[in-house]
């Protein structure tokens, strides 16, 4: 069973009916888009110990179900921002908003193929990497470059 957060965590619905309203309450307000980090009532640890140690009480399939309907309401937003229904909609400020909320990651596809003696060597796929990588990449290089140069004068950085 996860720990709570404190003992009154622990005790914060003591009883089968508290237990199912709170769920209830959760329920709504992840319904609606909200996180559950920003649950008024407790603390996300809170909810989860709740929902270990009290299933019949914090059923999975209506915290799931609650959840995707969450979801719901980001991504019919991004659906009606990007078919121009919604008036000074960031695009930007939703995808970041949609990384961060529902786990979303650019894509980086690489392809890569063993070749051995008898084996005619095989074409590698590589995506892109990302500016702000290849700028970072760029950055070491040049401070491994620089380090270099003064090791090997002798001077002192």
């Amino acid at each position: 069973m996860p720990e709570p957060e404190s003992k009154d965590d622990a005790a914060k619905w003591k009883t089968s009916r508290a237990r199912k309203a709170a769920c209830a309450r959760f329920c709504a307000h992840i319904r609606q888009g909200l996180s559950m980090d920003c649950f008024p009532e407790a603390s996300a640890r809170t909810i989860r110990h709740h929902a270990k140690a009290y299933p019949e009480d914090f059923p999975a399939e209506k915290l799931e179900a609650a959840a995707r309907e969450g979801l719901l309401v980001w991504e019919t937003l991004g659906l009606q921002g990007t078919k121009g229904e919604i008036a000074k909609f960031s695009a930007t400020a939703w995808m970041f908003n949609m990384k961060n909320r529902a786990g979303w990651r650019d894509r980086q596809e690489t392809r890569s193929e063993t070749v051995t003696a008898d084996q005619t060597p095989a074409k590698q796929t590589v995506k892109p990497r990302p500016t702000g990588e290849i700028a970072l990449s760029m950055m070491a290089l040049m401070a491994q470059a620089e380090y270099e140069r003064w090791t090997d004068s002798g001077d002192d950085p």
